[in-house]
């Protein structure tokens, strides 16, 4: 009877024990780090300032209204009174509108202003160099440019972000199953060292087994205390990525268990990753380098073509704009400028200067991106190998649990010894650790390659 007691206390100490109901799982807990997370809100608040950016640039082309208003007595005499209005409108394609009034009074009014109540409306227009672009369209596409490049940097960083996340929770998941193991064996010696030190206490046992017993007890207390050492810092380690709505950081009950329906998710063919690849943040953010730098080499090509600016007012007596449609026959005042440098150094140099980092850019660009498609291959790599190590190792771990029942069939039997059925225990639990251990690293293996092709973000 007490053998057969014996033999059931050893079954029963591999049943699992059941979880409790408060269970954080995966995608629960990113979910989380994605919504709360201070990171995750500053990396978003990037994207806003290179918004604001862009509104700034835009700001180049927003109309104005000027008034001026200059008067002059001095001794007596009105010398002048000058009050002009002034609409301003400036357009993308390079043709900056403007319209007003003047009204010029006074006994020294300068000759070349006309006097009395006047009006004008008018164009400038540039035909040679900022006819295609300039410094202001060039500023606000840049600033588009970067808008994007800021939204990439927040995916960059919500990408590391969720991989150190994810890092974070498949090690206090590990620290979770290793300390449920080391408990489940915990209670199972304790109810072998009371069977033991019955057996002592009727004479079916010799005295020298309570002694292995409790060793054997004392091993797995000093074990279970390690996997609540380590379970407990891989927790601390967790509260670092939980967050509450309020701003406020959440600290993770000890009560709450991780869900272990989901240890891993599956393993994609390497083809999916590769395809997704060209979405990476690094490798967006190195292409929109490159747009910048297109942009300013733009740019510097006008400094090389000769400034010809038009300008051409249609005036009009007292404050009415259509009174002659005559443009070219009187009541208007048009003129150009017109000049480049002889030499043109400094506009050679500056475009030579721009098509060399678009060449350096384009190099940077195809390392970059050759670098983060062997860090793809290399992560694929690791974790097919370590899926291929998991399904070895779980036979390995079947193979010892066989001969540690066996073990226990022969000490029933009275074939074996209690210090052969701790050796081969030992052994078991080794192998499951390690089975823990693996099921871990392939768990973060997968997670690191979608790390690796930019996806976590997504």
């Amino acid at each position: 009877m007490q053998k057969l007691l014996f033999y059931i206390i050893i079954c029963l100490s591999y049943t699992k024990i059941a979880f409790g109901q408060d269970k954080l799982s995966y995608d629960e807990f990113i979910n989380i780090v994605r919504k709360y997370h201070p990171v995750a809100q500053q990396a978003a608040l990037q994207t806003e300032i290179a918004k604001a950016e862009l509104q700034s640039a835009r700001g180049a082309f927003e109309p104005s209204v000027y008034f001026n208003k200059n008067e002059k007595q001095f001794g007596g005499k009105h010398y002048y009174t000058y009050l002009t209005s002034e609409l301003k409108v400036p357009t993308w394609y390079g043709v900056d509108f403007k319209a007003g009034t003047e009204n010029n009074q006074g006994q020294y009014t300068a000759t070349e202003l006309t006097k009395g109540r006047s009006s004008f409306i008018g164009a400038q227009v540039a035909l040679g160099k900022g006819l295609l672009i300039d410094k202001r369209r060039a500023a606000v596409r840049q600033a588009r440019e970067m808008v994007s490049y800021s939204d990439e940097e927040r995916r960059l960083i919500l990408n590391d972000l969720l991989y150190e996340a994810t890092s974070a929770y498949y090690e206090w998941q590990n620290a979770f199953f290793v300390k449920q193991l080391a408990d489940s064996l915990l209670q199972t010696n304790l109810r072998r060292y009371d069977f033991i030190k019955n057996g002592v206490i009727l004479g079916d046992r010799p005295a020298i087994d309570t002694v292995e017993t409790l060793a054997q007890l004392q091993s797995f207390e000093f074990q279970q205390t390690e996997a609540q050492q380590a379970l407990n810092n891989a927790g601390f380690e967790l509260n670092n990525f939980l967050w509450q709505e309020n701003e406020q950081s959440y600290q993770l009950p000890s009560t709450v268990q991780p869900n272990p329906t989901r240890i891993s998710q599956p393993l994609m063919p390497l083809s999916d990753y590769m395809t997704t690849l060209p979405t990476h943040p690094k490798l967006r953010q190195a292409q929109i380098k490159s747009n910048v730098l297109s942009i300013e080499k733009q740019l510097k090509f006008q400094s090389l073509l000769p400034t010809l600016n038009l300008n051409y007012n249609f005036l009009n007596k007292d404050y009415g704009f259509i009174a002659e449609p005559n443009l070219f026959q009187n009541n208007y005042k048009w003129g150009f400028t017109i000049g480049m440098p002889l030499l043109l150094r400094e506009a050679r140099a500056e475009y030579r200067k721009a098509n060399l980092k678009i060449m350096q850019q384009s190099w940077e660009n195809r390392i970059l991106f050759t670098e983060q498609q062997n860090k793809v291959n290399s992560y694929f790599n690791d974790a097919v190998q370590l899926q291929r190590q998991l399904e070895i190792y779980q036979q390995t771990v079947n193979s010892y649990q066989r001969l540690y029942q066996a073990e226990i069939t022969k000490f029933i039997n009275g074939e074996s010894s209690l210090f052969l059925v701790n050796s081969r225990e030992n052994k078991f639990y080794e192998a499951q650790q390690k089975l823990i251990s693996l099921q871990t690293k392939v768990a973060k293996s997968i997670i690191a390659i979608d790390y690796a092709a930019g996806r976590l973000a997504q």
